[in-house]
């Protein structure tokens, strides 16, 4: 090719540029600047709405609790029942774990959490990143349920004998 023809394809760009830049800027686009006086409108609200909810709050903190000690016992005996483990409650949540090749502990805890057989994955991640067990964890399948503890799972992924 002929330097004549990149020069005209270098200056075609160029105007093009400076055409595009110019057309930005005497014409600007008006859903911008509408859009953002909604949002703005939008979030005003928003911040009224928790204002009130604020206020709400507080008002019924200070309120005094007209429940007699009674029902309190027997609210909080319920929540007491609703937060107890499957294993408090009698209920022993069982599956099976595959363990494949490249599983990190962080993927195997989440699996647990996920089954129900572990209550928290941030205490089974960080056992299972101990090196002594981080290094041995074992490919295959392992039935596991919500009565065994956090080291009795690790122990049987990594076919570790208990102590």
């Amino acid at each position: 090719m002929k330097r004549s023809t990149f020069r005209g394809f270098g200056i075609a760009c160029i105007l093009s540029g400076c055409l595009m830049i110019g057309w930005d800027y005497f014409f600007p686009a008006k859903s911008t600047s509408d859009e953002i006086v909604k949002y703005e409108e939008k979030i005003t609200q928003l911040e009224s709405q928790l204002k009130e909810k604020e206020q709400q709050l507080k008002e019924m903190e200070n309120q005094p609790s007209t429940n007699d000690s009674k029902e309190e016992g027997t609210t909080t005996q319920s929540a007491a029942e609703e937060t107890a483990s499957p294993n408090e409650q009698g209920d022993v949540t069982e599956g099976i774990l595959y363990i494949y090749s490249g599983l990190t502990p962080y993927e195997i805890s989440k699996k647990l959490k996920d089954m129900g057989i572990i209550q928290n994955a941030v205490e089974m991640e960080l056992f299972l990143a101990q090196p002594e067990y981080a290094r041995s964890i074992q490919k295959g399948q392992y039935k596991v349920n919500s009565s065994m503890s956090v080291e009795e799972i690790a122990n049987l992924i990594t076919r570790k004998r208990n102590s």
